[in-house]
């Protein structure tokens, strides 16, 4: 069967928001470096910032896909990007050593923004390539994501080098995100009748009637609170000023992954390609548990990575295969399952403090990746 071509001049300004959605997830490694600016008594605080990005998924993502019904998924995920950049500049703009509510306010914008990237771009996608490629393509999607994060390292360490701090990196990507918007803009990509997909909030959440939409959705809730407690942890498995490095290596592994992942795909199975990641992700998050040895630690955080570089595709193809004609109401689902990135700063932060050692965090992400196995298996068995 011969493919439809997919026309790169439309993909490449749609692959730039997948980068851009990638700036939410700086918080959860930077939260680190601005919790050394605050005393002891307010690090339990300094822990639920990561909380102020993903809530608004839960908030708004059901209601951004009914607007984007109205307006347009192209205008919806410029409207995103416009809150993004703000988000970025507030706790710029209040300077060094601010109060700690300019990083709440600021991430909070944030958080708004990347929803409604996220909720409008996914689609936007789904617009420009076949159905049946679509696995592969957000794969892709997802490297341009893991390069944002990939790069947060190394920015923070020359801008220590050079500034003393890290602060500006917030202006960096907000001068990025005004580029990605402006490319977009000049894009005519095409959006789909409104008729095809007009679904109000009741139907939205009708779809969870659907047990693959369900599974799906709660696959997506569980690799969000994984992810962002694999950032808030790595950097503290590893007692170093260099234990930032280490989301390096996760991301750099993931986009290892990802491109693996976006050949693998288009010849095999994307449901039973996800269950072996789970089950080897399983055994390293357990393993963290245990190991101590700082080359070790390296090795199975970035192998961590390799696994879970292709979980946030399948699902959300998968809930998208199963409801082809509710493409908008299905990106609210997803998105909205993000906000489960909220609990693992408050959870990690509170099995850390309970435990004494950083490492016990990581009976939470374990948790997480159990359920995936669980519903990979599920939905091969659905599949079958």
């Amino acid at each position: 069967m011969q493919h439809k071509k997919v026309d790169k001049r439309l993909l490449a300004p749609v692959l730039a928001g997948f980068f851009i959605m990638g700036f939410c997830d700086i918080v959860a490694p930077i939260t680190g470096r601005i919790a050394a600016d605050f005393p002891a008594g307010r690090q339990e605080a300094v822990s639920f910032l990561p909380t102020m990005v993903f809530l608004w998924f839960l908030v708004l993502s059901a209601p951004v896909a009914a607007l984007m019904n109205r307006i347009g998924r192209k205008a919806t995920a410029l409207l995103g990007y416009g809150f993004t950049c703000i988000g970025l500049l507030v706790p710029f703009a209040a300077g060094e050593g601010c109060a700690l509510g300019w990083y709440f306010a600021g991430f909070g914008l944030l958080g708004i923004g990347n929803t409604i990237v996220q909720v409008a771009v996914n689609p936007l996608l789904a617009t420009i390539v076949p159905g049946e490629r679509m696995t592969s393509y957000l794969t892709v999607g997802q490297i341009f994501r893991n390069t944002s994060l990939l790069l947060l390292a190394p920015i923070v360490t020359g801008l220590v080098a050079a500034t003393g701090s890290w602060r500006l990196l917030l202006p960096i990507y907000a001068a990025l995100t005004v580029a990605g918007g402006v490319w977009l803009q000049l894009t005519s990509v095409p959006e789909p009748p409104k008729a095809a997909d007009a679904a109000g909030l009741a139907e939205c959440f009708g779809l969870l009637r659907n047990r693959t939409v369900l599974l799906a959705t709660l696959g997506v809730a569980c690799f969000i609170a994984a992810d962002v407690g694999i950032g808030f942890l790595s950097v503290r498995l590893i007692d170093a000023p260099s234990s930032i490095l280490t989301t390096t290596g996760f991301y750099a592994c993931r986009i290892v992954g990802t491109l693996v992942g976006a050949w693998v795909l288009v010849r095999y199975s994307d449901v039973r390609y996800l269950r072996w990641n789970m089950a080897g992700a399983l055994a390293l998050a357990l393993l963290l548990l245990f190991v101590r040895n700082e080359t070790a630690i390296y090795a199975a955080v970035g192998a961590l990575g390799f696994a879970m570089s292709c979980v946030f595709a399948t699902f959300y193809a998968a809930a998208t295969k199963a409801e082809a004609a509710h493409a908008n109401g299905v990106a609210g689902l997803m998105i909205m399952a993000i906000a489960a990135g909220a609990l693992s700063g408050p959870v990690c932060g509170a099995i850390i403090r309970a435990s004494g050692h950083a490492y016990a965090g990581m009976l939470f992400v374990a948790a997480c990746i159990a359920y995936m196995l669980w519903a990979a298996c599920k939905l091969e068995n659905n599949n079958s």
